[in-house]
């Protein structure tokens, strides 16, 4: 799945920009679970560092299903989930039917 989310990356446009980032926030901060969040932006990829409350792999599942509906554009959406260790990472990409596109690698511990 990796691999298909890097080739598919490719062909789309990846954004960043102001309205995402603030969405993104807003978005993350009406979640309970969440102690904190920290953003940054890279090469239009997002990486989302987030710290739960009480940490496990099935409440990060539970978050990112969260992330997932509430960021998804209606086109298409994927992502992979890796257990590293005391974190989950999920890379996690979405897009609009003009292949408009939010990228975001996020790693809950």
């Amino acid at each position: 799945m990796y691999k298909v989310i890097n080739e598919y990356t490719a062909k789309v446009n990846l954004q960043a920009n102001d309205e995402i980032y603030n969405k993104i926030i807003n978005f993350l901060k009406d979640i309970k679970d969440i102690k904190s969040v920290g953003v940054s932006e890279s090469f239009n990829r997002y990486v989302l560092d987030i710290k739960l409350k009480k940490y496990s792999v099935e409440k990060a599942a539970e978050v990112f299903n969260k992330i997932n509906v509430g960021l998804s554009y209606s086109y298409s959406s994927l992502y992979v989930r890796f257990n590293e260790g005391k974190c989950v990472r999920y890379r996690f990409m979405t897009s609009k039917e003009n292949k408009d596109a939010l990228y975001c690698d996020i790693i809950f511990n």
